[in-house]
């Protein structure tokens, strides 16, 4: 009678694991299926995307999104940015790296990492001050160099600042600097891609495109770039953003790190 027992609770604990067997193989099936349903969707989405893109052309805006998408925040943020740095540069003419009038008595020199957040906390505070007054007034013109600091990657700083300075080829520089600076990433994130500079580049209002992307590989420009950094080592600066300010009565005492609006007025009326 036990043997009987014993058989039949050795019989049933055979059921129930080939019944849980069965029961894990059926989800198995299920998550599968599920799978193969998110890769085909992804597939689907990535085929379309590349046919918007072939079909647009590269000046197209659907091209330029699906190369570079956004979503409705960040597309609402990048027009927001694009107002606010045409509203600053109105008017105020543009050679180069050079922001403002060939003939300003004073010249404001900034050594910057595009890539740097305390750079863009200047571009985007004391600096705009100074933009909107001083250099819209004609009494100083606003230089741009590089120095690299944050993005501890030559390569790709190479790239990133060449892409500011060919956009100067056009007189739009500065509307490059200060998009970058609007839209900059996390630091360290690995954000800049081409994607990303080629974003930059067709949010600047009447930058022809593809004579910024062949100005942008022009080797000119990272020669220009190196030089920068060279001149910025022989001043002994090492930190971002480093400022020079110079006039007719001589160079004010060079400030490193971000300058608030006061000691930019107080530097440039020493010199003065």
């Amino acid at each position: 009678m036990a043997s009987r027992t014993k058989q039949k609770e050795e019989a049933r604990a055979r059921r129930l694991a080939e019944e849980q067997a069965a029961a894990e193989r059926s989800q198995r099936q299920r998550r599968m299926l599920m799978l193969g349903g998110v890769l085909l969707i992804a597939v689907a989405i990535v085929a379309v995307a590349i046919a918007i893109s072939s079909s647009g052309g590269s000046k197209s805006n659907a091209s330029s999104a699906a190369a570079n998408p956004k979503t409705p925040q960040q597309q609402q943020q990048a027009t927001q940015a694009s107002n606010a740095v045409n509203g600053t540069l109105s008017g105020i003419p543009q050679s180069g790296v050079t922001l403002g009038s060939a003939k300003a008595p004073v010249t404001v020199t900034e050594f910057g990492d595009l890539e740097c957040p305390v750079c863009r906390d200047f571009a985007l505070g004391s600096e705009q001050q100074l933009i909107s007054n001083e250099v819209k007034a004609g009494k100083v013109k606003l230089v741009y160099r590089s120095l690299e600091t944050a993005t501890q990657n030559p390569g790709t700083f190479g790239v990133q600042q060449s892409a500011a300075y060919a956009a100067g080829k056009q007189k739009k520089s500065w509307n490059y600097i200060l998009l970058f600076y609007h839209e900059q990433g996390a630091e360290g994130s690995g954000y800049v891609t081409q994607a990303y500079l080629d974003g930059l580049a067709r949010q600047v209002p009447g930058l022809n495109f593809a004579k910024w992307q062949t100005d942008s590989k022009n080797p000119a420009l990272l020669a220009q770039v190196q030089a920068d950094q060279n001149a910025a080592s022989a001043r002994g600066f090492t930190a971002t953003p480093s400022i020079t300010v110079e006039g007719p009565k001589g160079a004010a005492q060079p400030i490193v790190g971000p300058p608030s609006y006061s000691d930019l007025q107080k530097a440039i009326q020493q010199v003065s």
